[in-house]
């Protein structure tokens, strides 16, 4: 009876790997019927985040300086999340697009 513990111990571990493995079967079952949904983000992910600082730049009374200042910094954070997998096309492609419509035309 000294090792009651250790028995009451394993047991609940054991019945919380049991409940574990149903529920992850259950849901791959369920992945592999229903198609992925992509929903907007938001809350405090890195991509409403993302979104909320380059809404931003459509402000006009930000100045131009505060502007490059603004899109230097996201510009390398785009690029350190991207080293982690994350991808911002649309919005790179905008920035670009704004990047283009502000330099001066030779």
């Amino acid at each position: 009876m000294e090792n009651l513990d250790v028995i009451i111990l394993t047991m609940a571990v054991a019945v919380a790997f049991v409940i574990f493995i149903i529920t992850s079967l259950k849901e791959i079952s369920r992945m592999a019927d229903e198609p992925y949904k992509f929903e907007k983000p938001s809350g405090f992910t890195r991509d409403a985040l993302f979104d909320a600082l380059s809404s931003l730049f459509d402000d006009d009374e930000i100045s131009v300086k505060n502007r490059k200042k603004f899109k230097a910094t996201l510009e390398r954070t785009i690029s350190d999340m991207e080293t982690d997998g994350m991808y911002f096309t649309k919005t790179k492609e905008s920035l670009n697009k704004e990047n283009s419509e502000n330099k001066p035309e030779a």
